[in-house]
């Protein structure tokens, strides 16, 4: 079995690709905003880069049609999502405090939740290969780059102005 699904511009493997993008961004924020009330101290954005770095790492492959990337995607959403949970529970001790706020329950809760659905409908069903037109001699017919030529009554047939 090939282990490349080609999928098509702007299918679903892409949705997922910008939710991953968005879920970076947003912990690189929050990780910001960490090291600022917390002093500087770098031991503080270890794992949250690390996360970002692999993050991003996994999207790459995923859309360029790996699917392997789309199981450890869904893994580490997966993983995402037991955090979140763990820490909500972790909430409910008097000791700890346990804040939901929009921006957690959507990059905690809704993104990875959205992402891991994504991901999963593309392993049981991917998305079709597009289609490319072939020449007279098998060979593949890319289209042109630019604007179609204009032919005019004062041009030759095929002769661009």
């Amino acid at each position: 079995m090939d282990e490349t699904v080609r999928a098509a511009r702007g299918g679903r493997a892409d949705v997922v690709y910008v939710l991953l993008l968005v879920q970076v961004g947003a912990g690189l924020l929050a990780m910001l905003g960490e090291l600022l009330f917390m002093g500087g101290n770098p031991l503080y954005a270890l794992a949250p880069v690390t996360k970002a770095a692999v993050t991003l790492v996994f999207a790459a492959l995923l859309v360029r049609g790996r699917r392997g990337a789309l199981v450890a995607v869904a893994a580490l959403q997966l993983l995402t999502l037991t955090g979140f949970a763990l820490s909500a529970l972790a909430g409910a001790l008097p000791q700890l405090d346990f804040t939901p706020t929009l921006t957690g329950l959507i990059t905690g809760l809704v993104l990875p939740v959205a992402v891991t659905m994504t991901c999963v409908r593309l392993l049981i069903e991917p998305e079709p290969e597009p289609a490319v037109p072939v020449g007279p001699a098998g060979a593949a017919v890319l289209p042109l780059a630019g604007p179609p030529a204009i032919a005019g009554p004062a041009t030759a047939p095929g002769v661009v102005r």
